[in-house]
């Protein structure tokens, strides 16, 4: 009863499954946020799309040319990710806040509070954006890059960020959207300067920093985590224990990629 009390799912009925009431209200006149189901129709398409109809529409097809929509989408995410860092930090963010539990307060009761919600369901828009990184890989004919460590990171964290706007909703949440934004701009920066060859020398050399980066930060986020989950912090407990799984999902996928792909692979070199 304790974990329903948390989820606000005491006196479950069906119809509650397609009104979860947030735990602001403030949270629930945001498209896509008074019920889980358009969100799940979401994933749902996404699924289908990657895995069915995106590959047998592509069979018989040339890939297409993307180069120059992908190079604006990547600028697009660098400027949206800034953007929202900058705006997290306007509405009372502050990097002492990452590895610490932070006050929870109605949103009303903080001096930005209202602006807060916003830009944090700006940041899960921007996380759901992202599933179109997939359809340009299918569309690209590179079915291989559609990873199960691809799919799970961006469905993982759409939905991490999608619950814990609407069952916690407090500026303790404001330091993975933080983290997770500037690293994504140091991400996107890579992925832009890596489509024209005369940076490949350079963006190849540190590929497997990207890597490293995006490691630190899940093991920061973890480290987050774990102090949202003292009983000295009021942050939602349920909540922040499916952020601390995901999160040794997530580094556990990570850490076998870069094995698999740089550890071996330069083994593999020297001997040869």
């Amino acid at each position: 009863m304790d974990f329903l009390h948390q989820m606000n799912l005491t006196d479950f009925t069906i119809y509650d499954m397609f009104n979860v009431k947030g735990v602001e209200e403030h949270i629930d006149a945001y498209p896509l946020m008074a019920s889980p189901v358009p969100s799940s129709i979401v994933i749902a398409i996404y699924l289908y799309f990657i895995y069915k109809y995106g590959p047998s529409y592509m069979e018989y097809r040339k890939p297409y040319n993307l180069r120059w929509i992908i190079a604006a989408y990547n600028i697009f995410q660098v400027v949206a990710c800034g953007y929202l860092v900058l705006n997290y930090i306007k509405v009372g963010f502050e990097f002492n806040f990452i590895g610490r539990c932070t006050p929870k307060l109605p949103v009303t009761e903080y001096e930005h509070g209202l602006d807060a919600v916003y830009y944090g369901w700006l940041a899960m828009c921007l996380r759901m954006v992202e599933f179109i990184e997939t359809v340009f890989f299918v569309l690209r004919k590179k079915q291989n890059q559609v990873s199960a460590l691809h799919v799970y990171h961006h469905i993982s964290t759409f939905l991490i960020v999608w619950w814990s706007l609407k069952l916690s909703l407090s500026y303790q949440e404001m330091s993975i959207m933080v983290l997770n934004s500037i690293v994504h701009m140091i991400m996107y920066s890579y992925y832009f300067l890596s489509s024209f060859k005369p940076c490949q020398p350079f963006t190849n050399r540190i590929k497997p920093v990207i890597t490293i980066i995006q490691l630190a930060q899940l093991v920061t986020m973890l480290v987050h985590v774990y102090a949202a989950l003292q009983p000295s912090c009021a942050a939602n407990k349920t909540i922040y224990t499916l952020h601390a799984i995901n999160l040794v999902i997530l580094i556990s996928l990570f850490t076998n990629f870069y094995i698999q792909t740089y550890v071996r692979k330069a083994r593999k070199l020297k001997q040869k």
